[in-house]
């Protein structure tokens, strides 16, 4: 297996340096070496204090993994000149060529300072002419340059600055550009801008989990260009899968809660798959009204009609057979989707649903098998809400569900002015519903 050595702080909170370095690794299938130049202490609201390992017991760690043999290095916080030096000195002495990530990191997000003025000097003049790719954002690339940066052009004017200073490439990352987000990526021969949609949140360690990622492309053997975008991909999807861990503070980053999460998604899609073969199979034509049925599921915890999938084009009759149109996708359905969270917000685990056509004579079979039915008077619905595309449905979750303890298999209504009778079948996973399907056939 390839091991990447992280030269880094330690955040005791896991939103970046060695820890949050390995667990990137990890999901690249690398193993992760480490290395900690010092304890930086923060939490959501910002560093508080960095406390710095002795310098001979950090010089000891690197030989610790010079033994291991390493096939990439990733460099963060180095706290002051001794550190840099240091690195500078173990770089120099290991015998292969590997590649080698620098993400210049001056200081935290709440402006705590994690490189001394003197070790940004002994970075440019040591540390710069040994490594692949620098990775500074806007700031810390004015620093290195003394360049103003405001736009893509005086960043691709920075990047080049920086590659003078030895670097075989650099990548100057604009999150902090008037504008939509832009990284910037000079090789030495051209120029690659990678532009992403600006996020209303303050993320936590993005510089050290992009740097991150490009290791893992590096060590991978990818070449720069295509280590860059596989990096920026990669990053969105971390990005928009941010979360917070207190009320209030910056959001953090998880490979694992993404990975988890891409697996949920593709687990769903499977067993609505799976459903729409039994259904088929099963050809309950009887049940399709007039709207044509739809069944949906939902992630668990799911939050929004994005988090639930169902079949596009719905599920109908031609030619006397169930006729399912599109493979199963996520958002394509308000209508059940809205069912679903609406059920999920009062009972979790019903994460599925399908409408079926009205019949008392399926009412009565649903109660006889012993199952919970609920009826909602849809007159009692305000006028007002009826003109709001969704309100309807949100209405009749909230009001049908209220002082009930038991989780309804079924709730129905017998119709109003211009809507269909309809009955809601809802269950733990589409073959729970499909079973509760079979029980309620005439």
């Amino acid at each position: 297996m390839k091991k990447i050595l992280t030269i880094a702080g330690f955040d005791p909170s896991n939103g970046a340096g060695i820890t949050k370095d390995i667990e990137i690794f990890q999901s690249r299938g690398i193993h992760g070496i480490s290395a900690p130049t010092c304890i930086v202490n923060q939490d959501p609201d910002g560093v508080s204090g960095v406390y710095p390992i002795p310098v001979e017991e950090f010089s000891e760690m690197l030989q610790v993994a010079k033994r291991m043999g390493i096939d990439a290095i990733k460099i963060g916080v180095l706290f002051n000149e001794d550190y840099v030096k240091t690195v500078a000195s173990f770089i120099k002495s290991y015998n292969r060529q590997i590649p080698i990530v620098l993400d210049t990191v001056f200081s935290s997000k709440n402006r705590k300072e994690l490189l001394t003025k003197k070790g940004i000097e002994a970075l440019k003049e040591t540390l710069l002419p040994l490594v692949t790719v620098v990775t500074p954002n806007i700031d810390e690339a004015a620093t290195l340059t003394g360049i103003d940066i405001q736009d893509t052009g005086s960043m691709e004017g920075a990047a080049k600055a920086i590659y003078g200073l030895g670097p075989k490439s650099v990548v100057v990352k604009g999150g902090h550009i008037e504008g939509q987000p832009v990284d910037l990526l000079f090789d030495g021969k051209e120029a690659t801008a990678y532009t992403r949609m600006r996020l209303d949140k303050e993320i936590h360690g993005t510089g050290c989990v992009f740097s991150s990622l490009l290791t893992s492309y590096l060590c991978l053997g990818y070449p720069i260009q295509e280590a860059f975008y596989g990096s920026e991909s990669q990053l969105n999807g971390l990005l928009n899968g941010s979360y917070r861990i207190t009320p209030t503070g910056y959001h953090y980053i998880s490979s694992g809660i993404l990975d988890s999460y891409d697996r949920d998604r593709w687990e769903v899609i499977q067993i609505l798959r799976q459903a729409a073969m039994l259904i088929e199979m099963m050809n309950p034509i009887e049940f399709v009204p007039a709207v044509q049925m739809n069944m949906g599921f939902a992630l668990e915890n799911a939050m929004a009609i994005g988090d639930v999938a169902a079949f596009p084009g719905r599920i109908s009759v031609h030619n006397e057979r169930i006729y399912i149109k599109g493979e199963p996708c996520f958002g394509s359905s308000s209508h059940v989707a809205r069912l679903i969270l609406g059920m999920m917000r009062r009972f979790p685990f019903l994460r599925s649903c399908a409408n079926l056509r009205f019949d008392k004579a399926t009412i009565e079979k649903a109660k006889k098998t012993g199952m919970s039915v609920v009826f909602f008077d849809r007159k009692k619905e305000p006028e007002a809400l009826k003109e709001i595309e969704g309100k309807s449905l949100d209405f009749l979750s909230e009001h049908a569900l209220s002082g009930i303890d038991r989780p309804p298999d079924i709730i129905y209504d017998e119709g109003d002015m211009g809507k269909e009778p309809m009955i809601r079948l809802f269950g733990k996973t589409p073959l729970e519903v499909i079973k509760k399907m079979e029980m309620i056939r005439p």
